[in-house]
């Protein structure tokens, strides 16, 4: 063996070893976390700052679009065909809508301005996909889910009839409030009548569903002047109610109830009263 032999064995384990501690330090090099910066550097932020991905919207923050297909569509003051039309929103105009009361949309342009548009004319828009705006008509599970309702009815008594209308407040599956007015017209007389009720629906998840309620009210009572006995008497009542009602179509509803007044003229005097309703209620 050489004396060149020997050199070459001793170098090529050095060469080898240099290799392997400079791959050790470059792996701890890696391993070690950068140095903290100042709060505030721009060095710090802007990293940070790129690799957020943009947040998405909350459901709350969503709003419902649509566009106008059709020539136009007309915006009026107010949820009802008796509040005039101020403003037309033409073909290609979007419209966020903003509320909806029953079959009425409060949108509004880009613009800013404000209007409320029926569902008939809401048919003439799509949807941000293309679809045509459409909504089902109220279901029965509408009615079952009701939280108000106003009503109008005709009544009787054994001597007279008349005319009523309510509304009502339903604040959880089986209770609700109900105040109803009702003026009787005769010939010799006139009267009203106002009360409130608590009525109690134990079976409120059925299309046909009864209830009974209790309840205050007013009465007053007015003879016409030309009567010999033309005193007038008004007095507080007590109310008791038996009725049912039957969801029909959409959002309307048969009503039938039964009531029995009590009315305290004075200590003295006090006068009952019965009579039956039937009417039609819309609930929302």
């Amino acid at each position: 063996m050489t004396h060149l032999d020997r050199a070459q064995r001793h170098v090529v384990p050095r060469r080898c070893l240099g290799l392997a501690l400079a791959a050790a330090a470059c792996a701890a090099q890696a391993q070690t976390p950068p140095p903290s910066l100042p709060p505030g550097s721009l060095q710090e932020a802007a990293p940070a700052t790129a690799s957020v991905a943009p947040t998405a919207p909350s459901a709350t923050q969503r709003v419902a679009r649509v566009q106008v297909v059709g020539p136009y569509v007309d915006m009026r003051s107010g949820p009802g065909r008796g509040y005039p039309v101020f403003y037309a929103a033409e073909r290609e105009e979007w419209l966020v809508i903003e509320l909806r009361h029953t079959d009425w949309f409060k949108v509004r342009t880009p613009r800013g301005v404000s209007g409320w548009v029926s569902r008939a004319q809401m048919r003439h828009t799509v949807t941000e996909d293309g679809v045509p705006f459409d909504l089902a008509d109220p279901t029965l599970q509408d009615y079952l889910n009701r939280r108000f309702d106003l009503g109008i009815g005709y009544g009787a008594t054994a001597k007279t009839a008349f005319t009523r209308a309510w509304a009502g407040w339903r604040f959880s599956d089986t209770l609700s409030v109900d105040v109803n007015f009702a003026d009787v017209a005769r010939q010799t007389s006139s009267t009203t009548i106002w009360t409130a009720s608590l009525l109690a629906e134990p079976w409120s998840d059925r299309r046909l569903s009864p209830f009974v309620g209790v309840g205050v009210g007013r009465f007053n009572h007015t003879p016409n002047e030309s009567l010999v006995n033309n005193q007038p008497y008004d007095g507080n009542m007590g109310v008791l109610t038996l009725g049912a009602r039957y969801h029909l179509s959409g959002r309307v509803s048969l009503r039938v109830d039964y009531s029995r007044y009590a009315v305290f003229v004075d200590d003295d005097d006090s006068r009952l009263y019965q009579a039956g309703t039937v009417g039609l209620s819309i609930h929302f």
